[in-house]
């Protein structure tokens, strides 16, 4: 008796079936751990910049600005000192968010001499693009107080 070696039809259609099901209930996690990740990350490295500025403001003794890129903190923004993010007074310039929406009316957030805020407290949303009411603790909340103390907090999309 000559048998050959494989795979029947049924088995391999039993395969594809059992890895289609793997893979649609694996993607929608992937989706939320890449959004979630970049959430953080790119929340941070706003933060950075916050805490940057204000420890230059208080080691140079004077203000210094972290202002938003065509008024909008998702487009990138820049530290530095001076009226204008330009020649020598600029300090640090970031690229623009992948992805991303930073609702929040300020286009800019300055610290005085002592590391304080130069203004009234300014809060930000930070959330992927296209991040719905009913997603749970994938955007985050920024606060600046006026003390100059940078606070970031999960929150639901808005």
């Amino acid at each position: 008796m000559n048998r050959s070696a494989g795979f029947t039809l049924i088995e391999l259609m039993v395969t594809l079936a059992v890895a289609a099901i793997l893979v649609t209930i694996a993607v929608p996690g992937m989706v939320t751990l890449v959004q979630n990740s970049r959430t953080t990350s790119q929340t941070n490295e706003l933060v950075a910049a916050l805490n940057l500025a204000r420890s230059e403001a208080v080691k140079r003794g004077v203000t210094v600005t972290v202002r938003a890129e065509g008024g909008d903190f998702a487009d990138g923004w820049c530290v530095h000192q001076g009226a204008a993010c330009a020649g020598d007074d600029r300090i640090r310039v970031y690229p623009a968010m992948n992805r991303m929406v930073v609702d929040t009316g300020a286009t800019q957030v300055a610290f005085n001499a002592r590391g304080a805020l130069a203004g009234a407290q300014v809060a930000m949303e930070i959330y992927p693009l296209g991040c719905g009411p009913i997603t749970i603790n994938r955007a985050r909340a920024l606060t600046v107080g006026v003390t100059g103390r940078v606070n970031v907090n999960r929150m639901n999309c808005p």
